[in-house]
């Protein structure tokens, strides 16, 4: 699946790089790597000549270990599928920021899902196809291992299973649920045919209509897999058209139309109680800190709450505001700015040009702009 924001996460652990781009592993997915092991190991079933599980394979030592590495290759498989997409993107000049595999499946992390419905239409597809093909190959694979080894031995299962399993991806990631690939697949067929916001929403409400079924089937069958996926689908189809129509709607607006050139500047010296008085009188939640003609850091609201009352009137702002910056320039898209602010989970991002502080852009100035953008074309 791929995803066109995401902000950074902390919570998983980068195994390496492929293509240049980080593969990380989010903790959650130990768990169903041993779920899925434990219900390989715990199932035998013989269905038209192939073998499901490893249940049969007896010494149980071997069942297990068996059962593992069917469950590590089975990620594998997944992330390989994700590569797919990302080849296709990089190749196509699309930034990949990373691939992080979770417990549901992975998520290619691209900067931003590009709007050419051609190229879409190739990058959706590319990771069902990877898919498909392994899953051929492996059920190809699985029919020699039985024709030397017989069809319980425990290399015949893993490879069918795993082929079976590949296979069963590929449909499920073409069902066309937005945002899954047969959803963007969708969208992007409709993009051909309407504006991109416009089919962005169509394929949104069909991909909820896709959650809704799933989560009612899910219901019932107590499938609670089934009922996490819909919600994921639900949500997912829900974020993705408001970014795009957030994105569409920002258009052509860069940082310096929306920036608030007047900028209120705090100096190091300043103490927190004098600061808390001039958020009250200014009314605004966060300063750059200049000292020297020179921007030092930003404080904010929460960086003097996080300092007792007792103790403002002698605490420099110096010491508590935030020394990394995250700046921008004037030139640059509106869209970019909401994107770094999304990202890196803050609210206003100083604006240089030629080393001078020349604005600050707000999370309210952007919203603005949308409200404005929005009333313009109704």
């Amino acid at each position: 699946m791929q995803k066109s924001q995401v902000s950074a996460m902390n919570s998983s652990l980068e195994l390496g790089r492929i293509m240049g781009i980080p593969v990380r592993l989010h903790w959650t997915i130990i768990f169903i790597v041993l779920f899925i092991a434990w219900s390989f190991a715990s199932v035998h079933q013989e269905t038209g000549g192939i073998v499901y599980g490893l249940g049969g394979i007896e010494p149980v030592a071997l069942r297990w270990i068996a059962s593992l590495i069917f469950s590590l290759a089975l990620f594998a498989c997944v992330a390989l599928h994700e590569l797919g997409h990302s080849y296709i993107a990089k190749k196509s000049g699309v930034k990949i920021r990373s691939i992080t595999l979770y417990f549901f499946g992975g998520v290619a992390a691209m900067e931003e899902i590009p709007r050419n419905p051609r190229l879409e239409l190739k990058m959706a597809f590319a990771g069902p196809g990877v898919s498909g093909v392994l899953g051929f190959v492996l059920l190809f694979l699985g029919l020699q291992a039985r024709a030397f080894a017989g069809s319980g031995s425990p290399l015949t299962i893993m490879l069918s299973d795993l082929g079976l399993m590949n296979l069963m991806l590929m449909a499920f990631n073409l069902l066309p649920a937005f945002p899954m690939d047969g959803g963007r697949l969708l969208r992007a067929w409709f993009a051909f045919r309407m504006p991109y916001v416009k089919a962005t929403r169509k394929a949104s409400d069909i991909g909820k209509i896709f959650a809704t079924l799933m989560f009612l089937v899910g219901l019932s069958t107590l499938n609670f897999m089934l009922l996490f996926v819909a919600f994921f689908v639900y949500v997912g189809a829900s974020e993705e058209e408001k970014a795009t129509e957030i994105s569409v709607s920002l258009e052509g607006i860069r940082v310096k139309d929306i920036m608030s050139a007047k900028v209120q500047v705090v100096v190091p010296e300043m103490s927190l109680e004098e600061l808390k008085e001039m958020m009250f009188r200014e009314k605004h939640r966060g300063y750059p800190v200049m000292s020297g003609g020179a921007l030092q850091g930003i404080v904010t609201l929460t960086d003097l709450q996080n300092v007792p009352e007792a103790e403002r009137a002698g605490t420099p702002v110096g010491s508590v505001m935030a020394r990394k910056l995250y700046l921008i320039g004037p030139q640059e898209e509106a869209s970019t700015a909401m994107k770094m602010m999304n990202e890196l989970q803050i609210r206003r991002l100083p604006v240089i040009d030629e080393d001078q502080l020349v604005g600050i852009v707000s999370r309210e100035d952007l919203v603005r702009a949308i409200e404005l953008c929005s009333e313009l074309e109704h």
